[in-house]
C-alpha cells in the first residue's frame, strides 16, 4: 500500500468545553485537524483498482465484509492513534485515542485534554436514536465503558500526521468510508448469489456515483440520486445506532429496528433501479 502523495486536511475548530470537561463555554483548547472523511480528487480508476485487488478480490456479495476485514488489519495500525470521533448518536465530535481495532469497531478512549464540539450529524438521531446529546466527559467515558469502549469504525477520522506515517492508513480508512457510505447497500450482506460483487455490482454503482458528482447524468438523475441517497443514509445510520442499542428484552426496539429496515428495503429498490437504468444509458 503507498501512501499518499499529498496530505490533505480539514481545518482545527474551536473546541466547546470547560476546565471540569463540561460543553458549553470555549477555551483554548481546538480541535486537531484530520484526514478528509472523502477525498473527493480520488478518481474512479484509483477506487476500482485499489477495492479490485486488494479490498474485495474474488469476494461474493457475502464475503465484502470479510474481505474489507481483512483490508483493514493488514493495513490499519491497530492501536496507539488519536482520531476524532465523529459521533452521530450525540451530535458531537471527540477526540480520542484508538486502543484497539475490531472491526467494525474500534476500542477508544477520550484523551486529554477533553475536546469536544458539536457537529451536523445529530439530525440523523432525531427519528432513530435515543435523542441524548452527552457533552461531558463523565457521561462521555460512561457510554463508552459501558460499550466496552467500542465505536463503530465508520465513525474515526485520525488526526493528520505531519510525518506523514499514517498517510496510507487514512487513505484506507478513506475507501472503507467511501465504499459503506456510497456502494454498499445494507441488503448485500444477505445476499447469497454465487458471483463476484466486483464483477457485477460495483461498475454500476460507481458509474452513477462519479457521474453525478461531475454532473455528467442529467439533472432529473442527480436531484433523484442525492435525495434517495441522503434519505437511505440517514436511515441507514439510525438503523445502526438503534442495532448498537438494541437488547433482546427492548421489544419497543425490535420495532423501530423492523420499521427502519423496511424504509431502508424500499430506499434501495428505488435507489437500484436508478442506478441500473442510467447505466444502461436508458
Amino acid at each position: 500500500m503507498e501512501k499518499a502523495t499529498k496530505k490533505q486536511k480539514t481545518g482545527a475548530t474551536k473546541a466547546i468545553g470547560t476546565a471540569n470537561g463540561h460543553a458549553g463555554a470555549s477555551n483554548s483548547t481546538s480541535m486537531p485537524a484530520t484526514y478528509p472523511a472523502l477525498d473527493v480528487s480520488k478518481t474512479f480508476d484509483e477506487r476500482w483498482h485499489t477495492l479490485i485487488n486488494d479490498a474485495i478480490t474474488d469476494c461474493k456479495p457475502c464475503e465484502v465484509e470479510s474481505g474489507f476485514e481483512y483490508y483493514i488489519n493488514e493495513y490499519v495500525q491497530n492501536e496507539d492513534w488519536k482520531a476524532v470521533w465523529k459521533s452521530h448518536q450525540f451530535g458531537c465530535d471527540v477526540v480520542v485515542e484508538v486502543k484497539d481495532v475490531c472491526f467494525p469497531h474500534a476500542k477508544v478512549e477520550i484523551v486529554e485534554p477533553f475536546c469536544c464540539v458539536p457537529n451536523s450529524l445529530g439530525d440523523f438521531d432525531k427519528a432513530g436514536g435515543d435523542g441524548l446529546q452527552l457533552k461531558t466527559k463523565d457521561d462521555l467515558t460512561t457510554f463508552l465503558s459501558d460499550g466496552n469502549g467500542k465505536v463503530l469504525l465508520l465513525e474515526l477520522l485520525p488526526v493528520l500526521d505531519e510525518s506523514g506515517d499514517l498517510d496510507g492508513q487514512a487513505e484506507v480508512l478513506e475507501l472503507y468510508r467511501y465504499f459503506y457510505t456510497y456502494i454498499w447497500r445494507a441488503t448485500d450482506e444477505n445476499d447469497d448469489g454465487d458471483y463476484y460483487f466486483a464483477m457485477s455490482l460495483l461498475q454500476p454503482r460507481m458509474k452513477i456515483y462519479y457521474d453525478v458528482q461531475k454532473k455528467k447524468a442529467s439533472k432529473a438523475v442527480v436531484d433523484s440520486y442525492t435525495k434517495i441517497m441522503t434519505d437511505y443514509e440517514k436511515k441507514h445510520w439510525q438503523f445502526k445506532i438503534k442495532q448498537e442499542e438494541a437488547t433482546e428484552e427492548e421489544e419497543g426496539d425490535g420495532k423501530e429496528l423492523q420499521k427502519l429496515w423496511v424504509d431502508i428495503c424500499k430506499l434501495e429498490k428505488q435507489l437500484e433501479k436508478l442506478t441500473y437504468k442510467h447505466y444502461k444509458g436508458k
